[in-house]
């Protein structure tokens, strides 16, 4: 009786679509948003809760130490864990940092929720550049490059933009552009579920 030789299949290719990596860069705009919808109302922070010129400082940098933690220690598990996981971290960060701005009022709250909003942009940060560009075609690389850099820098004009508009035209300025922001988040989750993984 004869044996056929074994023979090793190649891993499936998966079409991941022309368009995907502009969908990973919406998400990502939509990400980086969050990390600036409190810099227009700090002033109203400062006089709602009495804060000094060194606390609001101090904020900034929470924010600042959240986004190096990111970087350092979670820059490399994307490789390793997907580009989708680490995405969805990202917006649960946003999640919960929104989360804590629209409903606590509190410096702790504050604070908590500016080193969350940092560790969501080094996350996203790290992560959606590189899949913005993996999923992109192999002919439009260089161009989503660039798409993923103006994902980055339109999220974080963004946030101001809207923060600004809703504040100054709409009710509860504190609270409302957050709420706002948490209806964009689960779309964007929901949206994410679909996308191809490229690790």
């Amino acid at each position: 009786m004869s044996i056929e030789p074994s023979t090793k299949r190649p891993p499936p290719q998966f079409d991941h679509g022309p368009y995907w990596f502009m969908v990973i860069a919406l998400i990502f705009a939509v990400g980086m948003a969050g990390t600036t919808l409190p810099t227009p109302i700090y002033p109203l922070y400062q006089q709602h809760l009495g804060l000094s010129n060194l606390m609001v400082a101090v904020i900034f940098a929470t924010y600042a130490f959240g986004v190096l933690g990111a970087l350092i220690f979670t820059g490399p598990w994307s490789d390793q864990v997907g580009r989708r996981p680490m995405l969805t971290a990202g917006l649960l960060c946003s999640v919960a940092s929104s989360l804590l701005f629209l409903l606590g009022g509190a410096l702790w709250v504050l604070l908590l929720g500016r080193a969350l909003s940092g560790l969501s942009a080094g996350l996203f940060t790290a992560t959606a550049t590189i899949a913005v560009i993996e999923l992109a075609p192999a002919g439009r690389k260089t161009g989503a490059a660039m798409v993923a850099a103006a994902a980055n820098m339109g999220g974080l004009g963004l946030g101001p933009l809207l923060t600004g508009v809703i504040s100054q035209y709409l009710p509860w300025p504190l609270h409302l552009v957050y709420l706002v922001h948490l209806m964009l988040l689960v779309v964007a989750g929901g949206v994410l579920l679909f996308c191809p993984e490229t690790v």
